[in-house]
C-alpha cells in the first residue's frame, strides 16, 4: 500500500517521544505484528529519505484505518515528524516486512531496549500471557505503559539510572521471569548490544529467541541492498549469506544470525 495518509494526533508521550495517529481512506492490506511502515513528507526532499516505524496499534472502519506510531527523536526527519499537526499529509508505504511468528507458545518474554516497545503492542493483545522488559536510560524515556496494562501484561522495568525499575541492563531480568514450567519463547527489539545480550541469555537458558532489528533503512523496499545482516544460510557453501532487513525481517532468528565476536 502506498498511500496519503491525513494526521489525527501527534503529541509527546515521554521526553523526546511521540504517539503519531494517521488515518488512511479506502482498503489497507492485513497488518500483523512486528511489520512497520515508511514514513515520508509528501512533496519535500529535505530530508530527502523515509523513516521506518514500527506499527504500534490498528484500528479499522468501514471506510478508513488508523495506525498508531510512537517514535524517538534522533535525527532530522524524526524531528519533522514532531512538527506534524492534525490536518496534515503524510506519505506512507505499509505494511513491509515480516511480522512475529505464529506460536503455540504458552509464554512470551518480550524485551524491549529504547524505542523496542513499539512493535509489542499489537502482539501482547493477541499474547495476553506475555510479559515484557523494558529498559530505557531514564525513567522519563519510559513511554506507553499504560497501555500494556490495560491488556493485563505483566511489565517489568529497567533504567540505567536507577530512576525506576531495576538498576541495570533490562537483560537482567529475563531469568526472573521465565517459568521453567512453561514452553517460553523470547522476542526482542531495541539496539544491537542489546539484542547481543538477550541472545546470550536465550543461548544459556537453551530458550528459542526472535530479534526485530533497527538496522537503519534507506527504502524499505529491498531495492537499495542498504539493510543487509549476515545470516546462516543452508545454500551457502560458507554458511552465511546476506538478508535485507527491510524486506527478509526485521524479525530473524536471532541463532542464525552472525553476532559480533565477543
Amino acid at each position: 500500500m502506498h498511500e496519503i495518509g491525513i494526521v489525527i494526533d501527534n503529541t509527546p508521550v515521554a521526553e523526546s517521544t511521540f504517539r503519531l495517529v494517521v488515518s488512511v481512506n479506502g482498503a489497507v492490506p492485513p497488518i500483523t505484528a512486528g511489520q512497520f511502515a515508511m514514513l515520508r513528507l509528501p512533496n519535500r526532499s529535505d530530508p530527502l529519505l523515509g523513516r521506518p516505524l514500527a506499527i504500534y496499534r490498528l484500528n479499522r472502519s468501514a471506510t478508513s484505518t488508523v495506525m498508531e506510531f510512537v517514535y524517538l527523536v534522533v535525527g532530522k526527519m524524526t524531528a519533522r515528524l514532531a512538527e506534524l499537526r492534525p490536518n496534515d499529509r503524510l506519505e506512507m508505504w505499509a505494511p513491509l516486512g515480516n511480522g512475529f511468528k505464529t506460536d503455540t507458545t504458552q509464554h512470551h518474554i518480550l524485551v524491549a531496549g529504547g524505542i523496542g516497545q513499539t512493535p509489542f503492542l499489537m502482539f501482547a493483545e493477541g499474547h495476553p500471557n506475555s510479559t515484557l522488559l523494558y529498559g530505557a536510560r531514564s525513567a522519563a524515556r519510559i513511554a506507553c505503559v499504560e497501555d500494556f496494562e490495560r491488556l493485563g501484561i505483566d511489565v517489568r522495568i529497567a533504567t540505567d539510572d536507577g530512576s525506576w525499575g531495576h538498576y541495570g541492563p533490562i537483560t537482567d531480568l529475563i531469568p526472573m521471569v521465565y517459568r521453567p514450567g512453561d514452553s517460553t519463547k523470547i522476542i526482542a527489539c531495541g539496539p544491537q548490544p542489546m539484542l547481543h545480550a538477550t541472545f546470550r541469555v536465550a543461548e544459556r537458558l537453551g530458550l528459542p529467541c526472535d530479534v526485530s532489528l533497527e538496522s537503519p533503512m534507506s527504502c524499505g523496499l529491498g531495492v537499495c541492498y542498504g539493510c543487509v545482516v549476515e545470516y546462516r544460510s543452508n545454500g551457502n557453501p560458507n554458511g552465511w549469506d546476506y538478508r535485507r532487513t527491510c524486506v527478509d525481517g526485521p524479525t530473524f532468528d536471532a541463532y542464525n544470525l552472525r553476532w559480533p565476536q565477543s
